[in-house]
């Protein structure tokens, strides 16, 4: 929206306008005329932004090209009006290009090998891979005498050249580039629109400020940095991922006081353990100064290298376990506990504040749509209003799915709770719950048979099949057939299980099914496949791929039957081994028996809620590791060799427990290797062990221990902690959620019928208010925009559908 001055017009004298004309010259005659409408535009993105529960700028700070301005050129506005639309049917390829971008980073030659070797000794493949590809394929006789070793362990990622990398480096910054030009387009190209304060302002001078500097890496050949400067241009383009790790910086102070805490009990316990081990075999190894007793209490604190450390003073003294146990006690038991108290604390706090913001915002932008459409001043908006609004969210907003025209008069009479054909501020305020809403006809989910052989489908007989397929004893009588199959198949894999020495039936690999096992496998892959068309004949495609049950069943059973048909068609592939893996992958349906449990059932459902919803809060996590994984790269690449040529080599052999573990693949050697290396940290278990094969190899102990110990306080502590209270406040709403779900059939003062997450009623009259749409059953459920595990659906759709008493 333009910050001119504009001047009031009445509809006519819109439509008169060049402006008008300019960006309804391409439009249809119904979205021509809920443009006349004043106020209508702006309602229409006000409703969006509720809906998605983020507003990056008021409406002030967005151009509108539909306004009355006649200063606006029509070239100005129609291409804000396309711009706007490109921007959206763009937005995933352009995050697609971001996470192009961060995969680049894991499979182009790592920065430390491109120029290591002597121009002497180099293969003349510089100007492809640098030196890497002659460093990081490099085999032979290592220094302890391994023969046909890896001379720098690496995961072999490196698919692509040096130049190879930048191309696509550069396609990518500059398809972001040509994004960021449609959006500067879509705001009218007024850079006051475009860097509009607040969260518009950051992010887009952010984004620039990075595809300024990976350009300017790129031109001039020197990328070191630009892995950095992609990850965080990706994560400008990830919301979600803004908004979780925005709640985990909130907690960090709360965090922060606890940690301090244990600080202090660290360097105390160091001080009396240096003073009370002093000359003996347990100081001189683990507290010989104030520092070295500090770390070795630090890894206590992270249970690595416990008991072990305290084994050879308790082995002299008993009494001295009284140290030991009063630090781990305090430490370990009571401070890091209480660390995950604060953090299950705060979020919870966070959680409250984002659903109290939202609602607060939702209601604020709601009742500034309200007005702008309230144009007499009644507290009453006509039907007209609001269809011509639904005509541009159809036309010009894609983040909204389009209306057909009986959906836009169905969400009417659902909005119109009283029946007066108006729709008061109260009712205007369930618009973005309404939007929410994904209708179906019931008549969608008619079968095959019941569209083409009616009267097959109304037969006694069918209908009777139709009862035992959708029965629990079929059910129970596919999953006694999938513990067959699974005895079976345990049976014939008895040697390989035992750990006996087998040797494979030549019959298994002739091509033919001349094998009991081989009828076995073949019979149940025919029983599956009769399972899956019966059920899809009786239920009809669509309710069939609705679960996700039947889907993994489905594709399962497809690729069974792919591999049978070229395991045992003639031609040159005859393995059977390949049918057996296939039909193991099967009897994981077997996990549906626990399911069945109520209790079981319950987590199941949770946990398939809660995991979209965790991606955000573990997208953090992903980031710390591949920000450590390329400071690690920068600081320690290379440092782990078995090169005999290279001394570093020979003085690794020094760490005697890195050596003796094989630990030479944790390395940060290449990005995939140092991921690793982070995973083990995160895991936390012999963490010690590779760092003190970094600490020999690079020479820079304290160096080295700080980058352990940062990664640790962050991502074990900080980020860890957060993962677990997202898992433990989802779990506990979600469950609210699910017992809903799973509730009773509710009748709704006789408007619908809610089992489960979806409400059955009659499209002709909703709440009180003729439709128009002809007599018919209509399926709804709530699809949450915003993806919060607590929305309640079946909450929703009860409060939709019920009826208020006109004022």
């Amino acid at each position: 929206m333009s910050t001119e001055t504009t001047e009031e017009l009445t509809p006519l004298e819109q439509k008169a306008s060049p402006a008008y004309h300019s960006v309804s010259s391409f439009s249809s005659a119904e979205r021509e005329h809920a443009l006349g409408e004043d106020g209508v535009a702006e309602a229409a993105y006000l409703i969006r932004d509720s809906v998605f529960g983020y507003q990056d700028a008021p409406y002030a700070g967005s151009y509108d090209p539909y306004n009355n301005d006649l200063h606006h050129s029509e070239l100005r506005n129609a291409i804000s009006v396309v711009c706007g639309r490109l921007v959206v049917h763009l937005r995933q390829l352009v995050l697609l290009a971001s996470w192009l971008l961060f995969v680049l980073t894991m499979i182009e030659p790592p920065h430390w090998c491109r120029i290591f070797l002597d121009s002497s000794t180099s293969n003349g493949s510089i100007e492809e891979y640098g030196d890497c590809k002659a460093i990081l394929i490099a085999t032979g006789t290592t220094a302890d005498g391994k023969k046909h070793q890896e001379y720098y362990p690496n995961s072999n990622m490196m698919l692509l050249t040096i130049s190879q990398s930048s191309s696509i480096e550069l396609m990518c910054i500059g398809f972001i580039s040509f994004y960021l030009v449609l959006k500067f387009a879509d705001d009218g190209f007024f850079p006051s629109l475009f860097f509009y304060k607040g969260y518009k302002r950051w992010i887009h001078s952010a984004q620039c400020i990075l595809i300024g500097c990976l350009l300017a890496g790129n031109r001039i050949g020197n990328t070191k940095y630009n892995p950095f400067f992609r990850i965080f241009l990706l994560g400008s383009f990830l919301r979600k991922f803004q908004r979780e790790l925005a709640t985990f910086l909130k907690m960090i102070p709360n965090m922060l006081n606890i940690l301090t805490i244990l600080a202090i009990l660290v360097v105390f316990y160091a001080w009396f353990g240096v003073v009370i081990f002093y000359e003996s075999p347990q100081g001189r190894s683990a507290f010989p100064n104030l520092c070295e007793g500090i770390w070795t209490l630090w890894i206590c604190v992270t249970t690595a290298n416990y008991p072990d450390v305290m084994m050879p003073s308790y082995n002299e003294h008993r009494f001295v376990a009284l140290y030991w146990i009063s630090f781990m006690v305090i430490s370990f038991f009571y401070l890091m506990n209480l660390i995950l108290a604060v953090s299950v604390n705060s979020y919870d706090e966070s959680i409250a504040e984002r659903r109290v913001y939202r609602e607060e915002l939702s209601k604020r932008l709601l009742t500034k749509a309200f007005r702008l459409l309230d144009h007499d001043g009644t507290n009453s908006i006509s039907r007209d209003s609001i269809m011509n609004v639904m005509i541009i969210l159809n036309q010009d907003i894609p983040e909204i799915k389009k209306l057909s025209n009986d959906e836009r008069s169905i969400f009417f009479a659902i909005m119109d709770k009283d029946g007066s054909s108006t729709i008061s501020l109260d009712e205007f305020l369930h618009f973005d719950d309404i939007l929410l809403l994904d209708l179906a006809k019931q008549s969608d989910y008619a079968t095959f048979v019941e569209i083409n052989f009616p009267d097959v489908y109304k037969s006694t007989w069918y209908q009777h099949l139709c009862n035992i397929v959708r029965s629990k004893s079929f059910e129970y009588t596919i999953d006694a057939i999938l513990l067959l199959n699974a005895v079976i198949i345990a049976v014939q894999n008895y040697s390989i299980l035992t750990g006996q020495d087998t040797t494979q039936d030549p019959k298994y690999n002739d091509g033919f099914i001349d094998t009991t096992w081989e009828a076995l496998e073949t019979l149940f892959t025919v029983l599956y496949v009769f399972e899956a068309l019966l059920k899809i004949m009786v239920n009809g495609w669509k309710a069939y791929t609705e679960s996700g049950r039947n889907l993994f069943d489905f594709v399962i059973t497809i690729v069974a039957v792919i591999a049978t048909l070229y395991v045992y068609y003639p031609n040159a592939y005859s393995n059977s081994v390949l049918i057996r893996f296939i039909v193991m992958a099967r009897v994981l349906r077997l996990s549906r028996i626990l399911f069945a449990i109520e209790a079981f059932q319950m987590i199941g459902a949770i946990s398939l809620d809660i995991i979209p919803a965790a991606s955000s809060v573990l997208m953090i996590l992903l980031f710390l590791g591949y920000l450590f994984s390329l400071l690690g790269m920068m600081l320690l690449g290379g440092a782990i060799t078995r090169d005999p040529n290279n001394p570093t080599s020979l003085t690794l052999l020094e760490a005697e427990d890195f050596v003796s573990s094989e630990y030479w693949a944790n390395n940060f050697n290449d990005m995939v290797s140092g991921m690793n290396v982070l995973l083990n940290l995160l895991i936390v278990n012999n963490w010690t062990i590779a760092c003190e094969g970094f600490e020999i190899a690079s020479g820079k102990k304290w160096m080295v221990r700080l980058f352990h110990f940062s990664f640790h306080i962050l991502g074990v502590i900080g980020i860890g902690n957060v993962i677990i209270s997202f898992v433990i406040n989802a779990f506990f709403q979600q469950m609210k959620t699910i017992k809903h779900r799973n509730g009773w059939e509710e009748n709704v003062e006789g408007e619908a019928v809610i089992k489960g997450s979806q409400a059955t009623f009659d499209a002709s009259v909703v709440t009180g208010t003729q439709t128009g749409v002809v007599k018919s059953a209509y399926l709804a459920r709530i699809k949450p925009r915003h993806f919060d595990v607590e929305t309640d659906e079946r909450l929703a759709l009860r409060e939709l559908f019920t009826r208020s008493s006109s004022s």
